[in-house]
């Protein structure tokens, strides 16, 4: 077992499981006499929620993370080739793909035990547009050794220190990526070498043609550049408020959540009190009873002590009679 074997098993593990796996993983290193191994083992840090939840996707839904993977290689590759229209088409549909992988995310770890808070779905989430943004990113989603949530959701490098455990230069790094072998490729043939040079006549008569063909085709990238940054600036407009949105749906998320809670807290506490009132109505019902026997007991003493008074009296008057 190495640091990247152990960090593997312990990052598939439940959060609640996490200390005592991490735990019986440094027993096990320093069984096997290396304490090196051990005091790395013991550093690694337990993974934040919506980490975990990526980390749960790579492991049981790995179609998944490479759903969004390729389709952020699509996204870069549209804007890398100035594809306007693709750019445009694939920013529309940006927000369904990260819909789809967040609601799997969330109904796997539902499925673990372990749902996941309005919090932790909203880091799950950036963490999965970081992914399609930044092929570094990409990369890390893949390993099921994330720690922490990742953050971009523009086409700038994503911040990427001490976000997968373990972490080796192919964690982060897309040089050999093999999803992109399934971009469509741009239609342009490699060169098979350099072409003979025409003789000098032909290329001046053919120069006045070859600078239209030129100008015309600088004309129509200027006019594809020009259509990719208007696409580009409406993608970045919709994010923007698809991310208010988001965020608003977050926020409202947390405070149903917070009522609800609340409300399950009145429920117990009326539940509890209409037990006690059930309790106190029953002591009432005893004590009426008691009360009424009581007051039975209190006529009958009464009584009976005004016919003995009146026989003392008649006994202490016949005294006085007589002496």
């Amino acid at each position: 077992m190495d640091l990247r074997d152990a960090a593997q098993e312990l990052y598939a593990v439940m959060p609640r499981d996490f200390t005592a796996s991490r735990s019986a993983l440094v027993r096990q290193a320093k069984e096997g006499g290396d304490k090196e191994l051990a005091k790395a083992i013991s550093g690694l840090p337990k993974p934040a929620a919506g980490a975990w939840a990526v980390n749960m996707l790579a492991v049981h839904k790995p179609e998944v993370i490479d759903g969004v993977v390729r389709f952020g290689v699509s996204l870069r590759t549209a804007q890398e080739d100035s594809d306007a229209e693709a750019f445009r088409e694939l920013g529309q549909q940006r927000q369904g793909q990260l819909a789809s992988a967040v609601k799997a995310a969330k109904d796997l770890a539902s499925e673990l035990g372990a749902p996941l808070s309005a919090a932790a779905a909203t880091d799950l989430e950036q963490t999965l547009r970081a992914a399609m943004a930044d092929a570094g990113a990409g990369a890390a989603v893949g390993t099921g050794r994330l720690v922490r949530g990742l953050s971009g959701s523009g086409f700038e490098s994503v911040d990427l220190t001490d976000a997968v455990a373990a972490a080796g230069p192919e964690d982060t790094n897309d040089a050999e990526d093999p999803t992109k072998q399934l971009v469509k490729p741009s239609g342009k043939e490699p060169s098979q070498g350099k072409e003979p040079t025409p003789p000098k006549e032909s290329a001046t008569r053919k120069k006045v043609p070859q600078e239209e063909a030129t100008s015309l085709a600088e004309r129509r990238a200027a006019k594809q550049r020009a259509a990719l940054e208007e696409a580009r600036n409406e993608f970045e407009v919709a994010d923007k408020e698809a991310r208010g949105a988001e965020e608003a749906a977050s926020q409202a998320w947390a405070a149903i959540e917070t009522l609800d809670a609340r409300r399950t807290e009145l429920k117990a506490e009326i539940e509890d009190a209409k037990k006690r009132l059930a309790s106190l109505e029953a002591e009432l019902i005893g004590l009426t009873r008691d009360t009424d026997a009581a007051e039975s007991d209190k006529k009958l003493a009464v009584r009976t002590a005004t016919q003995l008074r009146r026989t003392a009296d008649q006994a202490q008057r016949r005294v006085d009679r007589l002496g």
